[in-house]
Formats: C-alpha cells, sequence, structure tokens
C-alpha cells in the first residue's frame, strides 16, 4: 500500500469516527416526547422537571420538581377551560422558574391515572412554541412502583422572566370559526371525539357543563384513554396506530379532536401529532361545553336535558315561595 493510499485510509476513518460521535451528540441531544423513568432519572441536572397535580405534589413528589397545579394554573382565568393567553403563560412559567429554553419533562402526578392532564400542559407548551418538552412514560405511579426516591419538600425554584414568543403556534388549534363549520361544511377535515361511547352516544352527559347530550354530527369515535396500559404508560405505537388506522384515521388525513373542555382532545393530539407523526392535527379548545351550548350546530342524537340548571333568579323565587 502506497503512502497515498494510507492516508486516505487513516483520513477516512478519523472521518467516520468523527461522524459516529456527531450523531451519537445529535441522538443525545433530540427531544423525545415521550421519555422513560430511567431517562429521566440519568438526567435530572439537565431538565427541569414539572409535576401536574393537586394536592398530591405535597404527599410525595420526584425530588427538584415543581408543580403547575391542575385546573387554576392551566386554563386561562375567567375562561371556560381555554388555553392560556400570552401574559399567563408567562406567569406560570414565570413563578415556577423555567424558560422556553429549558428542557421541560412533565410528569403526572396524581395517584390515579391522569395522562390526558398531562398532555394538556403538553400541548399548552406547544400551543406557545416551546420546542424542548417530554411527558415521562408512567407518571409517579410508575416512578414509585420502581421504588425511586420521593420527597414531601416543595421545590422553591427562583422566579424567571422570561418572554414567551408571540403569535403561537395557531395551526395546531381549532376554532369553531372557521376550523368546526368549515370541516361541517366540506367534510375536508376528520372530527374525532375522544371520549368514550357513552358520552359520544349521548348516554351520559351533564346538565351544569352542556345541555344537549351526544356528539357532532359525522364524528367517528375513539377513546382516547384506551391507548393506555392500567399502569399508566402508554401502549406500543404500532397498537395504537392500528386502532385509529382500523377507525379511518390516517396521517393523510386533517383531524381535528375534542372532548367536552379540551383536555382528552389534548391527549388525542398528543398520541396522533406527537406519538404517530401525523401532521395535521388540531384541538378544538371549546369542545362540547362551547359546542353543545349552542343550538344551531348539529349533534347526534343532540337531545336537549329534560330540565335546564336553575337561574340564579328561580332560586331566589323559589326561596320566596
Amino acid at each position: 500500500m502506497n503512502s497515498y493510499a494510507k492516508t486516505f485510509g487513516f483520513v477516512s476513518v478519523i472521518l467516520l469516527v468523527l461522524f459516529v460521535a456527531m450523531s451519537s451528540v445529535y441522538a443525545a441531544d433530540a427531544t423525545q416526547p415521550l421519555v422513560s423513568t430511567q431517562w429521566v432519572a440519568d438526567n435530572m441536572k439537565s431538565i427541569k422537571i414539572i409535576d401536574v397535580s393537586k394536592k398530591e405534589y405535597a404527599e410525595g413528589h420526584i425530588p427538584g420538581a415543581v408543580q403547575i397545579k391542575w385546573g387554576s394554573e392551566v386554563f386561562g382565568p375567567e375562561t371556560d377551560h381555554m388555553v392560556l393567553g400570552l401574559s399567563e403563560i408567562e406567569r406560570v412559567i414565570g413563578k415556577m422558574g423555567v424558560t422556553p429554553d429549558d428542557h421541560i419533562v412533565l410528569y403526572d402526578g396524581f395517584n390515579k391515572p391522569h395522562a390526558h392532564y398531562v398532555s394538556r400542559v403538553y400541548w399548552t407548551l406547544k400551543y406557545w412554541k416551546f420546542p424542548k418538552v417530554s411527558v415521562m412514560d408512567g407518571g409517579i405511579i410508575a416512578w414509585k412502583k420502581e421504588g425511586r426516591p420521593i420527597t414531601t419538600e416543595a421545590t422553591k425554584p427562583s422566579r424567571t422572566n422570561a418572554e414567551v414568543s408571540f403569535p403561537p403556534n395557531t395551526k395546531i388549534r381549532a376554532m369553531y370559526s372557521p376550523d368546526i363549520i368549515h370541516a361541517l361544511a366540506t367534510g375536508e377535515s376528520v372530527i374525532l371525539d375522544a371520549r368514550n361511547a357513552a358520552f359520544f352516544n349521548g348516554e351520559v352527559y351533564s346538565l351544569n357543563k352542556w345541555v344537549r347530550s351526544g356528539h357532532v354530527t359525522g364524528a367517528k369515535n375513539v377513546f382516547t384513554l384506551d391507548n393506555m396500559n392500567s399502569d399508566n404508560t402508554y401502549k406500543p405505537v404500532a397498537d395504537i396506530k392500528a386502532r385509529y388506522e382500523k377507525a379511518g384515521i390516517t396521517a393523510d388525513k386533517s383531524i381535528i379532536t375534542y372532548c367536552d373542555t379540551g383536555v382528552l382532545a389534548s391527549h388525542a393530539w398528543f398520541v396522533l401529532h406527537e406519538l404517530l407523526g401525523y401532521e395535521k392535527v388540531k384541538v378544538y379548545d371549546g369542545s362540547m361545553r362551547e359546542y353543545a351550548n349552542m343550538f344551531d350546530t348539529p349533534m347526534v342524537p343532540g337531545v336537549v336535558g329534560g330540565q335546564f340548571p336553575k337561574t340564579p333568579i328561580q332560586e331566589l323565587q323559589e326561596k320566596v315561595k
């Protein structure tokens, strides 16, 4: 072998080593939507962990995790379960001591499975264009089951004054007008009801939330929590994909997910958009709280409740009698 060949071979080996090394770095830095408890345990120094729960946080959480309180810090103030506005998202993340530049890992901190709650927070962050967000598979249930460390000492983060970019990613949020109206008029988008069959069929509904039962006319029904195992972890992606394809929900279609308040709908979005890689998926934030309380929207069966909630005036009149 001449000197030229030897030099060429040596350079080739060096380039190959560098390529593999750089590939490994990029793979390690890539943000996955779903990460394991082991991955979280191995990367705690480089991530910001957020516990999605209520009183459960005080009863025991992952060391170093900060809490986002379900409900009061997740939805826009003075709205009916709608997404946080710009000032609200900046206030919430500032209180938690995180910024859009951090790799944020969310986990279900409830003692019973609430994966859809975590998905709603995830979707909210993605709506506000946070680039590095993950969900810990299995939540606190899996963490405890594996005997990993738990603390009752609240983490007190340093408040941040991070600015969130505007405008938000409207490509993942559907509005009644124009999105739902356009879908109903043209059939160009699949409307996906993420609730269980009893709600979809109108057998169950709540008069203090919406006054008509059933589902959006033409909607398909796949209960999103059927994508979960009993231990609060996700089922294999291949199994999940098969369920949706069987229902005619495929990657080539535009899809709008809805439920009662946009929470299960966010879980369905997480499954379709983040786990299966479907590109054209939106969450109808208003969902049944908006849609079923309008009387000019097509529903099946669309039956109006036999008894409307009493108005404050009616309650006063009954007290006077």
